[in-house]
């Protein structure tokens, strides 16, 4: 007689892990509006790490416009919000549409296709259960096309 508790102990443990990883994928990213609020925060503290010396054009020696940092982004922020805002912008847009995230769209439909087939031996298991004449409940999550179909 064969002991189904224990493969569907590990079934389950494996369909609820594919579940957090499905999870995982579509809870990544923060609320729309909370990452387009980011940006205009980023392009400020860029922005401000760019000092403008003025002084330079009045006869002062020094340089007009700080060496430091020295990255050009900080100097686009500060030169180019605008510009620098609108493409930033189109970017986060983009991976809210879900024109930048083919891969992870791929990689849920491959989760979502094992765990439909775990659920599928899940359901076998307890089918072959219940034949035996042992219950095992059934998780109140199961996929009703799987415990339904015959």
């Amino acid at each position: 007689m064969t002991d189904y508790l224990p493969k569907v102990a590990r079934v389950r443990a494996q369909i609820e892990k594919l579940a957090d990883e499905i999870r995982d994928l579509s809870d990544g990213m923060p609320p729309k509006e909370d990452a387009l609020a980011a940006i205009d925060t980023h392009i400020e503290r860029q922005a401000n790490s760019v000092k403008i010396r003025p002084s330079a054009f009045t006869g002062d020696a020094g340089p007009a416009v700080s060496a430091y940092p020295e990255s050009a982004h900080a100097y686009a922020c500060k030169f180019f919000p605008d510009a620098i805002r609108d493409r930033l912008r189109a970017e986060v847009e983009a991976l809210y549409r879900g024109e930048v995230t083919i891969t992870d769209d791929r990689k849920q439909e491959r989760l979502e296709a094992q765990q439909l087939e775990l659920e599928r031996q899940e359901e076998v298991l307890i089918r072959g259960a219940a034949a035996d004449g042992k219950n095992i409940p059934r998780r109140s999550d199961a996929n009703p096309a799987i415990t339904l179909a015959d």
